[in-house]
């Protein structure tokens, strides 16, 4: 990822409506103190920089699309918290929700340059049913 040949894109939804429709989340995240799972933002911590674009709002939520220039550990979940928005379902850093049994975030596109190749790779996968259904019931 620090050479950018390798990126990740995710599909979220996130409690509320983002003030910002896109933004780049440039918040460094270390370890939280006591904790051995559990990240935070924190001056001291590794950069860490995330892009959002949101594709869609209802509900009080908002869908969004989310692209990571570095790799941290719950990066993702970290730092919409941080800014007020965690993800739907995130019991770590937000709150359970009768709407999925999990974290509303998804894995939907891997991009890198095959090590052996050296063609480069565009893997996508499609939403889960449970995130499709939470987005076509609201």
């Amino acid at each position: 990822m620090k050479n950018h040949t390798f990126k990740k894109s995710y599909i979220a939804i996130v409690n509320g409506l983002l003030d910002k429709k896109h933004n780049i989340i440039n918040a460094p995240i270390a370890r939280k103190e006591n904790s051995i799972i559990e990240r935070c933002v924190r001056k001291d911590g590794d950069i860490a920089i995330t892009e959002y674009y949101v594709i869609q709002e209802f509900d009080n939520m908002s869908l969004l699309y989310i692209s990571l220039q570095t790799g941290r550990t719950h990066q993702i979940r970290v730092h919409m918290t941080h800014i007020g928005h965690p993800i739907i379902g995130d019991t770590l850093y937000g709150a359970s929700s009768k709407l999925i049994n999990r974290q509303a975030l998804h894995s939907c596109k891997v991009l890198f340059v095959h090590p052996l190749t050296k063609k480069q790779m565009n893997i996508e996968a499609d939403l889960p049913s449970d995130i499709l259904n939470l987005i076509q019931n609201r």
